[in-house]
């Protein structure tokens, strides 16, 4: 039904459309065809002037045959009147066809205008001929050459103009021609498409229906592109993501705020780019994914880096069609920096007006018409005023508590209104609560047309300033007293200005006048011993040049009075912003008697017989002897200055740091006579044994540490070898015990083994001779050659195992792959039968210091046994590996046979004819032979099993 009404749809359109098309071309030919009447009517006219032009022509030949009866005045009247008609005729034809060809190309233009040219050249003459020949000014021959002429060049043109018109003609028929032709085609063409529109719908609907897939997927596409394209190029943080939150696009401003340029996003999880984002957000996305809109102006946001980011966003869905979403649209905005100057901003204020607070400036305000003051919250709680205080400034000297504070601020006030003149004054005040203070007030004043209508300004609490300011002046009063004490001055050298200040106590040292005296910087190298100058001198050129006065030099020097003093030099130096030195400072301290004194302790010092080493609180060698240079190899000079760590090796700085802190903190508790013990290492590296000792030293410096050294490494060679021969006596004394519980443990064995056996021979004997027939005898008899052979069999194991623990075997490296490859070789029947599958890792050790038939033989019985008790439900799988633990050597060899159980037989293991599963061939000599074998060479073996699971052998060599 859809399709029949499609059909007549298209059919009715079909016939509309014919209908309008055949209105066109009717239309197309109308227009041809008033074209051609144009054209044949400007044809005709243009014969028609001709025709009058052979008229006027002829007219002026009678005028000239009848010249005599030319008085005629009407005929001649008649032939103007015909004449001006032409030409009239003429020009209207002139203007016609110039106004036709306007829109013609250029060349079609100028060659009309060619013709016309010479058509109105020939129109003068004749007009001009004409006018004369009625005014009677010519005479008739003349005239008529003149109008032949000009006839012949007229007709000539117009001829010339009327082919070119039938030429027009013609083109106009051809290209109606192509048009009818075209036309033709293209009814042929549109009738055979409506025919396929009108009588094939359903293929035409299959068609349409594809196309329209095909334009809706181009449709769809072509959003996207374009959508992608918005997106991308858009100025602003833009992200387009699809249901599976995954980026469709995103805008350069998008990936450059995140900090994602380098990353290629497209078709990657909003989650995987961003993978702190957290459950909060993913569920915010989910809801805005089920059609709602998240806007926020501002939120904070920290990335994986730790960075805040402050965003502001607008997340919500966008739509395929009405109803069906398609995923999200994300913008945002990266407010950090706006959120940062507004943080700063705050800051700054807060620190403002904390520093108010913190500085105590508040403000005031005077008003010159009521007199009224205003004060600032800070201005009140320095004043300790009231809220509701109202204070005027006549009325307000009363916070000023000393004569000379009110008389300052009454003259700068009065100044200030009557000049302009600001103040800026420290004056003493009185709160309201009566404390004293003091302030710093500023004040300024406001002009209108030059009367002041207002004073403002700030007064800042500056009591505790100034009682700083009295505290330094007792400090350097207190300072003076203690360079006096000290034998110390001070000096100070402006190096741009060469100029230099000594302090009074300097001029004292140096046995100067203050008053009379003129220092200059040459002044220190005028009175330094003329041994140490060159000293000194090189030591201020490197500081120069190094921009550095970061050490300290001791030099002589000779007073104004001849007198020879020692003294140390401390300075540091100031800098511009451009790095060049502006200002030196530094002290002048008087040592002599310290000197002195150091002269006579280093002298005690070098005579002593052990390393002594002085340090400071920090650690940092002060002096040493020629032992310690002996010792340790460093001399005075290298050591002076390095910390005490670099005489011990890294590994026991630590102990050496915690024997002088606790030293530090209770020098009482380590005495002098205490001694402890550390490693030393020398300037070559090599380590040794020492003995230190400490014991405090007060000097006038602080405490000092004063640390003995005495190499113990011939002490140490001597204890060593006395420990070594205790620890050789000890193993001695093991190794006797160990064989004494090995005999113990034989005897104990064989006392066992053998029991059984005699206490059969015995009962059997008893009943040979109670027996009377000669067949008991006989199988009597016969029961006596098996117990003989056990008890023979017996009794050889117990002499094989009493030769392996007396035997002094031989040891050599023997490789454990070439042992195992010899018992599986031996084993190799066993093991086909078995099927057996074993397997050997010996990577972590392959070499053992072993006697190589005990390996072997350790090797085969443990193999045997794994096949021997081999599970019947599983085939055989034997694992043997070696490794190390603490550098001891481990042998596992691991099966998946019957397994054993421990708990009611781990006891008698590895005794000597135990078996443990009813196996013909089970003699239980083995595991005690294995045993044997392994502590005979000093090593151990024990077991791991579980019952139908299998047994692990660990073997522990050393």
């Amino acid at each position: 039904m859809e399709i029949q009404k499609k059909i007549e749809k298209r059919y009715f359109l079909f016939i509309a459309t014919i209908v309008v098309c055949v209105i066109i071309v009717i239309a197309i030919f109308q227009s041809y065809v008033e074209e051609q009447k144009r054209i044949v009517n400007f044809t005709e006219a243009l014969e028609l002037q001709m025709l009058t032009c052979r008229n006027v022509v002829n007219k002026i030949h009678f005028i000239s045959d009848n010249y005599s009866n030319a008085s005629d005045y009407k005929r001649l009247e008649d032939f103007k009147s015909y004449s001006n008609g032409f030409i009239s005729s003429h020009k209207s034809i002139y203007k016609k066809i110039v106004l036709e060809n306007e829109n013609s190309s250029s060349k079609n233009r100028f060659y009309i205008d060619s013709i016309f040219s010479i058509s109105n050249s020939s129109i003068e003459k004749i007009n001009t001929i004409s006018n004369a020949l009625v005014k009677g000014q010519q005479n008739l021959p003349n005239i008529d050459n003149k109008f032949h002429e000009a006839e012949a060049t007229y007709l000539h043109a117009m001829n010339t103009l009327l082919i070119h018109q039938q030429n027009v003609i013609k083109t106009r028929l051809d290209d109606l021609k192509k048009v009818i032709v075209i036309v033709a085609i293209l009814f042929g063409l549109f009738v055979l498409g409506g025919f396929f529109i009108i009588l094939i719908p359903v293929f035409d609907n299959l068609l349409s229906s594809n196309k329209v897939l095909t334009d809706l997927k181009s449709s769809l596409l072509a959003k996207e592109k374009y959508n992608r394209i918005f997106i991308e190029q858009s100025p602003s943080s833009m992200a387009m993501l699809d249901n599976d939150m995954k980026y469709i696009a995103a805008s350069e401003k998008w990936k450059e705020d995140y900090k994602i340029t380098d990353k290629h996003i497209i078709g990657k999880s909003h989650y995987d780019i961003f993978p702190e984002i957290t459950d909060d957000w993913k569920a915010l996305h989910q809801k805005c994914l089920k059609g709602e809109i998240d806007i926020c102006d501002e939120a904070p946001f920290i990335r994986k880096d730790g960075t805040v980011q402050w965003l502001s966003w607008d997340v919500r869905p966008w739509y395929l069609s009405e109803n069906e979403i398609g995923g999200l649209l994300m913008y945002s905005r990266d407010i950090t920096k706006l959120k940062n100057d507004e943080i700063a901003k705050l800051r700054v204020e807060q620190i403002l007006e904390s520093t108010t607070k913190v500085a105590r400036i508040g403000a005031w305000e005077v008003d010159m018409k009521t007199d009224k003051m205003f004060f600032s919250d800070i201005s009140k709680e320095i004043l300790k005023l009231p809220e509701d205080y109202e204070v005027y400034s006549k009325k307000s000297l009363h916070f000023y508590n000393t004569e000379v504070s009110r008389t300052q601020i009454v003259n700068a006030i009065q100044r200030l209104i009557k000049t302009g003149e600001p103040f800026d004054l420290e004056l003493e005040i009185m709160d309201m609560d009566g404390e004293e203070k003091w302030i710093r007030d500023i004040g300024q004043a406001e002009f209108v047309n030059g009367e002041c209508i207002r004073l403002y300004g700030v007064f800042q609490d500056i009591t505790v300033l100034k009682k700083s300011e009295n505290a330094l002046k007792k400090q350097n009063q207190l300072l003076n007293f203690a360079e006096e004490m000290n034998v110390t001055g001070h000096w100070q050298w402006n190096v741009k200005a060469n100029s230099v200040k000594w302090s009074s106590n300097l001029y004292k040292i140096v046995d100067m006048d203050e008053a009379t005296a003129n220092v200059t910087p040459e002044t220190f190298f005028e009175i330094t011993h003329p041994d140490d100058f060159e000293m000194v001198s090189k030591h201020f050129e490197s500081k120069f040049m190094d921009n550095k006065f970061n050490q300290d030099i001791i030099y002589r020097i000779i007073t104004a009075k001849g007198k020879v003093k020692i003294i140390q030099v401390l300075s540091k130096l100031f800098k511009d912003s451009s790095g060049e030195i502006i200002e030196i400072i530094g002290t002048f301290q008087d040592i002599t008697h310290q000197r002195t004194a150091e002269i006579k302790f280093r002298g005690l010092l070098e005579s002593a017989p052990d390393a002594m080493v002085i340090i400071n609180k920090d650690s940092i060698v002060h002096l040493s002897n020629k032992q310690a240079e002996r010792i340790f190899g460093y001399s005075s000079t290298e050591l002076l200055g390095q910390p005490i760590s670099v005489l011990v090796p890294k590994s026991v700085q630590a102990n050496l740091e915690a024997i002088q802190k606790q030293f530090i903190d209770n020098p009482e508790e380590l005495r002098l006579s205490e001694v402890k013990e550390l490693i030393g290492v020398n300037k070559d590296g090599r380590e040794f044994p020492i003995n230190i000792s400490l014991s405090p030293l007060q000097t006038e410096d602080g405490l000092l540490i004063s640390i003995a050294i005495r190499d113990i490494t011939n002490e140490k060679e001597y204890e060593d070898k006395i420990l070594k021969s205790n620890k050789n006596l000890e193993l001695t004394a093991l190794k006797l015990t160990n064989q004494n519980v090995q005999l113990a443990d034989f005897a104990q064995i064989t006392s066992h083994n053998l029991r059984a056996p005699v206490s059969n021979l015995n009962s059997l004997i008893d009943m040979y001779q109670m027996s009377t027939e000669e067949g008991e005898k006989a199988m009597v008899f016969e029961k006596f050659e098996k117990v003989v052979i056990h008890l023979t069999n017996t009794l050889n194991n117990l002499i094989d195992a009493l030769k392996i623990k007396n035997k002094v075997v031989e040891k050599q490296n023997i490789s454990l792959t070439s042992a195992f490859k010899h018992a599986e070789a031996k084993l190799a029947p066993q093991i086909i039968e078995s099927n057996a599958r074993i397997t050997s890792d010996f990577s972590a050790i392959d070499e053992i210091f072993f006697n190589k038939t005990y390996i072997e033989s350790i090797f085969l019985n443990l193999l045997e046994n794994s096949i021997k008790y081999k599970s019947n439900d599983r085939t055989p799988e034997i694992h043997v590996k070696s490794y190390t633990i603490d550098g001891k050597i481990k042998l596992e060899i691991t099966d998946n046979g019957l397994g054993i159980n421990l708990k009611r037989h781990g006891k008698k293991l590895f005794g000597l004819n135990k078996v443990f599963h009813r196996h013909p061939d089970a003699k239980g000599v083995g595991l005690f032979m294995t045993k044997m074998q392994i502590e005979s060479m000093g090593g151990s073996i024990k077991a791991e099993s579980i019952v139908d699971q299998g047994t692990k052998f660990i073997i522990n060599f050393n």
